[in-house]
């Protein structure tokens, strides 16, 4: 056996040791907007070794065309326990979205994560995100660390929404899970309209009741 496959065998080793539970205590946050119209869920927990490209799990909410997907770029096949993936590459993400050209997307990306066992001179051990396309974006970043593994919570907003985005985590990183909330936020002017036709109707109601 190499020196590398020996150093390989090692980290799988140690990862396999920590096993599922030892990231138990990181909740991914809820957006108090998720599941409101305008905005999908979406989350791949990597549990099993899911053929090209992974689906996402059970449950995301989604209602455009074509379905979310996320493609791996790996450094090392998947690890069965605790379910994750050895970067050394990228995961790509395809989001699908309400095609109104709205004045803003608001995107929540959460990454369960350590660093790797591959060494990179270009690559940093913590994630590194990047979302196409845009005019104009901000993006903010916190995290929480137990047992090793860390949840990181990219806030990200697009100006004005795109129909459709491309999302990319890079780095020297083990990914054990990501889920990514979006919402389509209106022009203060549309939502204005949107409440005064709703009062419209209430008024119509109460005339004829």
């Amino acid at each position: 056996m190499t020196k590398n496959l020996k150093l390989l065998a090692l980290c799988l080793a140690v990862i396999l040791a920590a096993g599922s539970t030892s990231f138990a205590a990181l909740e991914l946050q809820v957006p108090y907007w998720r599941g409101t119209e305008g905005s999908t869920f979406q989350q791949w927990s990597f549990s099993d070794d899911n053929p090209a490209p992974p689906l996402p799990d059970p449950g995301f909410i989604n209602p455009y065309d074509p379905p979310p997907q996320l493609v791996v770029d790996a450094a090392a096949p998947w690890i069965p326990d605790p379910g994750a993936w050895p970067l050394s590459g990228q995961i790509d993400v395809y989001i699908p979205n309400n095609p109104q050209p709205n004045e803003k997307k608001e995107i929540w990306l959460q990454v369960i994560w350590q660093p790797g066992f591959n060494p990179s001179p270009v690559l940093p051990d913590a994630p590194w995100v990047a979302v196409w396309p845009f005019t104009t974006m901000d993006m903010s970043h916190s995290y929480t660390t137990e047992n090793g593994w860390t949840l990181s919570l990219f806030r990200i907003n697009l100006y004005p929404n795109p129909p459709e985005e491309w999302i990319t985590v890079k780095g020297n990183i083990i990914v054990d899970h990501i889920a990514i909330d979006t919402r389509c936020v209106p022009e203060p002017a549309t939502v204005a309209l949107l409440g005064l036709g709703a009062l419209v109707v209430f008024r119509r109601k109460r005339l004829h009741a």
